[in-house]
């Protein structure tokens, strides 16, 4: 049995459309219901208010001082409540997928790919949203991110992706003016370009089994873009995904100094678990997978060779 709020819920959004045509019969149409019931929502409505809503005069609907009151009210709030429904249901049935993903993934491994997931699934949109946190709320806006870490964030599924294992990376440009480091405790001879936090850099000397030093300066960026940027100018030396850099490197652009490597990291698909996703978030999970293999068996050959 419905409540007596649900009864008033109901009666409050019919008052709301009769007041917006000034007729019961039209009301009734927008409703696909009879003008009889429209009439008896609006009667149980005004019982339950105590007044008067409408004046009913021959060939036409008037409000009271009242309803007109209570029509201001609640117009707005009808047509948010419409208006959100609507972009839910045009969200259930778009085939857009929107990803939050972490700028230097994108840049590094991900746009140079997009070509094939666009020929494969041309009906399938796919909308990047760039940034380097993740919060719950962010999926209020987002089907699936890509995060990076030792460990998904918890309370997520996750789907490993790349291998982001963190080594020394110079440009050739610092070579040329200070050379290359031949152990680590040479870096104390070199700017080092840390994250927000010196963590990476005290986990890289710690795994090195070397001492930590703070290098000649030390700069904190949090944006691995800038990192980066700053590293390509020969500011320094930062903590970079080699994977995503093999390009470069072998390029001779850039120089990875040593083969000491932190593993741990990687990169990861996630999203909130309890919550189902659509047929076009699997599509692009799948694909990610296949591209993922993919890489590590052209990795794998480029090795053996």
């Amino acid at each position: 049995m419905a409540s007596g709020t649900d009864i008033h819920l109901n009666a409050l959004r019919v008052f709301s459309v009769a007041a917006s045509h000034l007729s019961f019969a039209l009301a009734a149409k927008e409703l696909n219901v009879s003008p009889s019931a429209i009439s008896h929502q609006v009667r149980i409505l005004e019982d339950y208010l105590g007044t008067r809503l409408f004046l009913r005069e021959p060939r036409q609907l008037v409000l009271t001082h009242e309803g007109n009151h209570l029509w201001q009210k609640l117009s707005g709030p009808f047509r948010a409540i419409e208006s959100t429904v609507d972009q839910m249901r045009q969200k259930s049935s778009s085939q857009q997928v929107n990803l939050i993903c972490r700028p230097f993934f994108s840049s590094f491994w991900m746009a140079s790919r997009l070509h094939s997931f666009w020929a494969a699934y041309p009906r399938v949109s796919l909308n990047l949203i760039h940034q380097n946190t993740l919060a719950a709320s962010d999926f209020d806006r987002a089907d699936l991110a890509v995060t990076w870490g030792k460990a998904p964030p918890a309370n997520m599924i996750a789907v490993p992706l790349v291998s982001a294992g963190l080594s020394p990376i110079m440009h050739i440009s610092l070579a040329g003016r200070l050379g290359v480091p031949q152990c680590p405790a040479d870096l104390k001879n070199f700017t080092l370009l840390h994250e927000e936090t010196r963590l990476g850099w005290t986990e890289w000397f710690d795994h090195a089994g070397a001492p930590a030093t703070e290098g000649r300066q030390s700069y904190l960026i949090d944006d691995t873009n800038v990192r980066y940027q700053s590293m390509l100018s020969g500011q320094g030396i930062m903590l970079g995904a080699a994977a995503l850099l093999k390009s470069q490197i072998e390029s001779g652009e850039l120089i990875q100094p040593f083969d000491i490597v932190l593993n741990e990291y990687r990169y990861w698909l996630v999203h909130p678990r309890g919550r189902s996703l659509p047929a076009r978030c699997q599509t692009l999970i799948d694909w990610l997978q296949k591209e993922v293999a993919q890489s590590s068996r052209e990795n794998a050959a480029g090795e053996a060779r």
